[in-house]
């Protein structure tokens, strides 16, 4: 899936000047690979245009060149076009799965299972597919290798009854149903799920498609809320359909979000929905990672991007000790550029500090002297093993590449470790 546009970028940055040549190529080669990832041709034209006046017309910021400048356009274009990160709290919760034959519901109930499980919540599941023989079998199964609570009836021909009994006899934090599937969405299955819906009042109901069926998921998605109400989407088996970007976008442009993405068949092969992650391993830039924190520190600090050896664990001594001795809030008042800050830099509360020490508590050495390295598979781990949030990691590092700014513009030597007293006394306290 967008193997391609991977291509068309590479190809792009090899070039020894991004004139106006290179980037007509380069748009026609992303059009083309949007087409072949069955993204809507209408979007794609739109797209295109986009890329085409901003990178062409549009003056180029200070400190950037014209390729980096035609790259970051390139990726906010896709990113805006794949919707927004997705917001999965942990917490307590009802989850309902419908979907159509062979979306891949009752696998994904054992993901999503396992994605709470792994999170600290006592997590059951309820089997309420009563027309494939085969799916109490399985969701028993799978309930059994991942360790949750598991119910169902093998002889039961109504859902409805099963939901009912399986709420009565599990005692759980999070509670997920499996669905039965049709061929379509015909009266019967929407009749099932309103019944189901009114004994078992979920909290989230998530429409499980597969991504083989591309721009489709649009009027897929769209006819199930009309039916029976949606609170996001999951897709499926990204790890194998050329269509899958054309589903993402479909998704998107229906007004219902995705939440999570299956890319396997293993219990761990699902992923929050972070089109920020997405875009940057479709696009396979190897210093895609470090053109971003370029302009955000450009937007930051438009004169320059200062140098320095302020690390994650000088960031990490710093905010400690300035919450231990409560002086977060009065030192950040007291800095001569106060005003300045960024708002992000300011919100650093003891509850914030709270949290990202835990976070940097998961994060390697190497992790924590060099943070460029974090990209998207390294903010899943150590989101999994600090009980956090991919987008809490990413705020942790936005975060400190910020405060690396003001250090470094203010004075590096007083921001080091040891000399905090030193650089209280500069602050007048």
């Amino acid at each position: 899936m967008f193997d391609r546009i991977k291509e068309s970028v590479q190809k792009f940055s090899s070039k020894g000047v991004a004139d106006k040549e290179a980037v007509e190529q380069l748009v026609k080669d992303i059009q083309r690979d949007l087409i072949q990832a069955d993204v809507d041709v209408s979007l794609v034209s739109d797209l295109s245009s986009e890329i085409r006046e901003e990178a062409l017309d549009e003056e180029v910021p200070a400190g950037l060149t014209r390729k980096e400048h035609v790259l970051e356009i390139v990726y906010n274009k896709l990113e805006e076009l794949l919707g927004e990160e997705a917001e999965v709290e942990v917490e307590p919760k009802k989850i309902l799965l419908c979907g159509l034959f062979g979306s891949g519901k009752t696998t994904t109930t054992g993901k999503i299972a396992d994605f709470y499980r792994k999170r600290g919540l006592k997590v059951g599941v309820i089997g309420a597919d009563t027309d494939r023989p085969a799916a109490y079998d399985q969701l028993k199964q799978i309930a059994e290798d991942i360790g949750v609570e598991f119910y169902g009836d093998k002889e039961a021909e109504d859902p409805v009854k099963v939901v009912e009994k399986g709420m009565q006899e599990l005692d759980t934090d999070v509670t997920i149903v499996d669905s039965a599937g049709r061929n379509s969405l015909n009266e019967e299955l929407k009749q099932e799920l309103s019944d189901i819906g009114r004994v078992f009042q979920p909290d989230e109901k998530y429409l499980v498609m597969p991504a083989d069926i591309g721009q489709s998921a649009r009027k897929q998605a769209e006819s199930f809320e009309e039916s029976v109400g949606l609170t996001g989407v999951v897709v499926t088996k990204m790890d194998s359909s050329a269509k899958g970007g054309g589903a993402l976008v479909a998704c998107q442009n229906s007004g219902i979000s995705v939440k999570f993405i299956g890319n396997g068949e293993k219990m761990e092969d699902l992923e929050v929905y972070d089109p920020v992650d997405f875009v940057s391993e479709m696009i396979g830039q190897p210093d895609l990672e470090s053109l971003l924190e370029k302009i955000e520190e450009l937007e930051t600090d438009p004169e320059a991007i200062l140098e320095g050896d302020f690390t994650l664990e000088d960031f990490k001594q710093q905010i400690q000790s300035m919450t231990d001795a409560g002086l977060m809030e009065e030192m950040l008042q007291q800095l001569p550029f106060g005003a300045n800050l960024p708002s992000e830099i300011t919100d650093i509360t003891e509850g914030k500090v709270e949290s990202y020490t835990v976070i940097m508590d998961s994060m390697t050495s190497e992790e924590m002297n060099d943070p460029s390295v974090i990209g998207g598979s390294r903010r899943e781990r150590i989101a999994e093993g600090s009980g956090t949030s991919t987008s809490e990691v990413r705020d942790l590092v936005k975060h400190y590449r910020q405060t690396k700014n003001m250090v470094d513009k203010f004075d590096k030597k007083s921001m080091k470790r040891g000399n905090m007293q030193n650089m209280m006394q500069k602050l007048g306290f």
